[in-house]
């Protein structure tokens, strides 16, 4: 049981597309859908609560569903996730009644609401005092030099965990500049006549879609093409106004890391704004950003970013569930945008699987910016954001629960000062998502403190933002525009990353006398292509690497001293994230494409060092 936490010290974060031209582009439209289970979910009846807003493509957050059974926990044994959309927590959480001692707890039946089972301590929790006993106080000055009693180790500075802290924040793309399209026209008979030409021109000149240069330097839209998930994701990023400041420093998408999709800032977005939660596989989280974008997956992400408002259930469709969050997202979509979809032997039909083209979600964005619509907080509803180690502050036990509330079963439970790693899911009403080795569990905000003293470690899946993409496309960036490093000028990068790598270079060469030894920095495109010829499958696509946007460096081994196994590269690979650089975890040994010397420029302000920057 949560104890009463001291005064002054809680935590709570408060924290017409129903036209004949697009009805009939809807229907003919034609690819390979998602999944039935992400068109159209089945809640159970304990997760329709108000606000429910997770659909069943979302089954990332399956571990928050409903409680599990109530038989006794066994000891190696972790639970399985009992369903697959994400309950809507509607009780705030509240401290529940210390316990009557600080040693080990027993959770007994007297003391919580209605257990039936007993939950058990982590493996991590503090030996039991009365069988472990504490070293002898003498035992202390013996690791001393002689000249006196050790200092005790600085206590740890402690702040209440704040999921939406700034310096677990990166920076995100820049908005996009107007953007005129070749292959639109709206004069019936054209070769290129949509219609939807007015909806693409209204899109590109707010900047939300790029479109894709061609040979003859036009930019094409391709209003035909299917939209992805990951292009989704981006468009309604923009639509947003670009909000650089709230993308998380790591996104929590194992699929959609900077090394698989242009889209991995924007995607992080969506999931810290609760628009999407991703698909868990094998207990990775993960948003698939290249899968064709669905009707119902449309309207599930722009009913969240609207915040969820309500729905009037005039005209339900006969093809979707009744009560579902995807019945809700469509209804709200009809009532609010325009309605859509077709008429069946048995009524109007949504037809939730169906792909959408780029044109018809141009017209679906037009129409929701024409009716009013914007992008709205999350509220109380779960959202993504940096994983960080949190400890236990002000609660001498901390439940930890199957969900996220208090109606939720306990299913283990965290001592004070006990560390627990964070999953990146949080939700608005005070709950955060913790790894146990029982699985993801679920603890109340308001016990949880992060030690500001240590920097999160960032270093094993940083976002790397191409801080030019707003102006220029990958690999087409002048070097007027980029920055040469002064040991090396034929190397140019991103200035800011320029900047990052000089602080590190400088803490380099005091240590051992060299300058990093920077083999390549931007690539352009035709160098891209090259690398993809000479390296294979270990070269990015070209026109997705980061070496395009100026943010990453290949080392030259023969000026590391020892190689990629000698001290320089090890400190160098260390010491980097403290400098805004890091080996990424793909990369790295054991990782899906080992390339030791690679290094990328993580976005957002990098942390100085702590220690001496020499690393003495």
């Amino acid at each position: 049981m949560e104890s009463a936490r001291p005064e002054g010290l809680a935590r709570r974060v408060t924290l017409g597309l129903g036209t004949a031209a697009l009805g009939l582009a809807l229907a003919t439209t034609t690819g390979t859908g998602a999944s039935a289970a992400e068109a159209s979910p089945a809640p159970s009846p304990t997760q329709e609560s108000a606000g429910a807003e997770t659909d069943a493509q979302d089954a990332a957050i399956a571990e928050a569903a409903a409680p599990e059974p109530a038989a006794e926990p066994e000891p190696t044994a972790e639970p399985e996730p009992a369903a697959t959309t994400e309950p809507e927590p509607t009780i705030a959480p509240e401290p529940e009644p210390a316990p009557t001692t600080t040693a080990t707890p027993d959770p007994s039946p007297a003391s919580e609401p209605s257990p039936q089972a007993s939950p058990k301590p982590r493996a991590s929790a503090e030996p039991d005092p009365a069988t472990t006993p504490a070293p002898a106080p003498a035992e202390a000055p013996a690791a001393s030099s002689g000249t006196g009693p050790a200092a005790a180790p600085p206590a740890p500075a402690l702040a209440p965990y704040d999921p939406t802290e700034a310096a677990l924040m990166a920076t995100g793309p820049a908005p996009l500049d107007p953007t005129r399209f070749s292959d639109v026209s709206g004069t019936l008979g054209a070769a290129d006549y949509t219609a939807f030409a007015a909806d693409i021109v209204w899109l590109g000149r707010e900047g939300i879609a790029a479109g894709t240069p061609d040979d003859d330097g036009d930019v094409a839209f391709a209003p035909d093409a299917t939209l992805t998930r990951g292009e989704f994701a981006a468009y309604l990023y923009r639509l947003a106004g670009s909000p650089a400041d709230e993308v998380p420093a790591v996104s929590v998408f194992a699929d959609a890391q900077p090394e698989d999709t242009e889209y991995a800032a924007q995607i992080a977005w969506v999931g810290a704004r609760g628009i999407a939660a991703g698909f868990t596989e094998g207990g990775t989280r993960e948003f698939h950003p290249d899968a064709l974008l669905t009707r119902g997956t449309a309207a599930l992400m722009l009913h969240r970013y609207a915040g969820l408002p309500a729905a009037r259930h005039s005209d339900p469709y006969v093809d979707l569930e009744a009560g579902t969050t995807l019945d809700d997202a469509a209804a709200w979509l009809a009532s609010r945008v325009a309605a859509i979809g077709w008429e069946g032997d048995e009524g109007r039909e949504f037809r939730a699987d169906e792909p959408l083209t780029k044109g018809a979600v141009a017209a679906m964005l037009h129409l929701a910016v024409e009716a009013g619509v914007t992008s709205t907080a999350p509220g109380d509803r779960m959202r993504l954001v940096t994983p960080v180690t949190v400890v236990v502050d002000g609660a001498a036990t901390l439940n930890l629960r199957a969900g996220p509330s208090l109606e939720a079963e306990v299913v283990a439970w965290a001592s004070q000062d006990d560390e627990l790693e964070t999953t990146g899911a949080v939700t608005g009403d005070g709950w955060v998502q913790v790894l146990d080795d029982d699985g993801p569990l679920w603890a109340s905000l308001d016990y949880l403190a992060r030690d500001t003293s240590v920097a999160p470690d960032l270093s094993t899946a940083g976002t790397t933002v191409a801080a030019l993409s707003g102006v220029y496309a990958n690999g087409a960036i002048p070097a007027s525009a980029l920055c040469a490093l002064p040991w090396n000028g034929a190397a140019l990068l991103e200035c800011g990353a320029a900047a990052d790598l000089e602080r590190l270079d400088a803490a380099f060469h005091e240590r051992f006398g060299i300058h990093v030894p920077v083999g390549s920095g931007y690539r352009d495109l035709a160098g891209q292509y090259a690398a993809r010829a000479s390296k294979g499958w270990l070269a990015a696509t070209p026109g997705t690497s980061n070496h395009g946007w100026g943010e990453a460096i290949d080392l030259d081994e023969s000026g590391l001293p020892g190689g990629y196994g000698g001290a320089a590269y090890t400190w160098l690979v260390s010491q980097a994230p403290a400098y805004g650089w890091h080996l990424p975890a793909w990369a790295g040994p054991g990782g899906a494409k080992p390339e030791p010397w690679h290094l990328e420029h993580v976005a957002g302000d990098a942390e100085q060092a702590a220690e001496d920057p020499a690393g003495a």
